[in-house]
């Protein structure tokens, strides 16, 4: 690490004491004293580095990837129930109202056809009938043949509509290195700071009904004390004073917390707290699938939540906020 130097240079840590060893490193000069605790600062963070190295690996191959794997496939398999079930319902609506036309129709069309074989047979056995009776019957048979051909001539009508009737589901996997700074598109990055930080009220936060926004935080410091709130309100609620009590607010709170537009339930679907100082956590609102989900990056581990739209109606805003007391 060092070398001996002849010159009196004054250390780089306490600036009296003459500096006989310099670091190849950062090309600082230390006294004796000053190049051990030096060393000492290089090794603990290489047992840092060795730390987050193990911890990474511990999360590619173990439970935490496959986790957030599994998180991702449920939530496919809601999307597909859920989409399977607006089709079954329009499909049974439309099967009904397909039936019961029909059968209205058709008992109409007897009912016509019957009282036309009546005077058809009785007009018939007495030979009691002119050119105006001949007329009458054929037009009442033409307009019965006309009814059943408008019934035989039925479509369904499928709309294109701009809005979805079932929305389109696709992976959207986002890679950021860098915080704090906007960047692309639909993605919002900042650090939150050591003491307090109120995301919601900042110009920058928002209002949103449709499309995806995703929104990627840092936590500069973290203890047990520190109290946090990752999720969306309501609009139309924005003056409620406390955002813990807020009916409309979804998302994820301190001591393993789970706010569900007025429903506070501790480890719901797994959740746990569970920040470092440090940690980064994406929050990613959905409206088109009506969800909202947090990331933690450290940990691999998310979190989804389906937002009920009578008790957070649209639009919605982020409510992030973070004390460390």
């Amino acid at each position: 690490m060092s070398v001996l130097r002849p010159d009196r240079t004054s250390c780089a840590t306490c600036g009296q004491t003459a500096g006989i060893f310099t670091c190849r490193g950062c090309s600082e000069n230390f006294c004796l004293r000053h190049t051990n605790e030096h060393r000492e600062g290089l090794e603990k963070q290489m047992k840092h580095i060795i730390q987050s190295h193990q911890q990474l690996k511990q999360n590619i191959t173990g439970p935490t990837n496959d986790q957030s794997c599994q998180s991702l496939l449920q939530q496919i398999e809601r999307w597909e129930q859920q989409s399977l079930a607006k089709i079954r319902q329009v499909a049974n609506d439309t099967r009904d109202q397909v039936l019961g036309i029909v059968r209205q129709r058709t008992d109409d069309l007897k009912d016509q056809l019957s009282k036309l074989s009546q005077q058809l047979d009785k007009a018939h056995k007495d030979g009691n009938y002119f050119e105006d009776d001949i007329r009458n019957w054929l037009e009442k048979l033409q307009k019965c043949q006309h009814l059943f051909q408008e019934q035989q001539s039925t479509q369904l009508y499928f709309e294109r509509s701009s809005v979805p009737f079932i929305s389109k589901i696709s992976l959207h996997d986002i890679t950021n290195d860098a915080l704090p700074q906007p960047s692309s598109e639909g993605l919002y990055q900042r650090k939150l700071t050591k003491y307090t930080d109120d995301y919601s009220n900042s110009p920058e936060s928002g209002e949103y009904s449709r499309g995806e926004r995703s929104l990627r935080f840092q936590i500069e410091q973290y203890s047990r004390t520190s109290s946090i709130l990752f999720g969306i309100i309501s609009k139309n609620s924005l003056d409620n004073d406390s955002p813990h009590e807020n009916p409309t607010f979804y998302g994820w709170g301190s001591k393993n917390l789970v706010y569900r537009g007025g429903d506070i339930q501790a480890n719901y679907d797994g959740y746990k707290t569970d920040i470092q100082t440090d940690d980064i956590l994406m929050l990613s609102i959905d409206c088109d699938r009506e969800t909202i989900s947090l990331k933690n990056e450290r940990t691999q581990r998310t979190y989804v939540l389906q937002i009920d739209l009578s008790k957070c109606p649209f639009p919605w805003r982020p409510n992030v906020r973070f004390i460390s007391n």
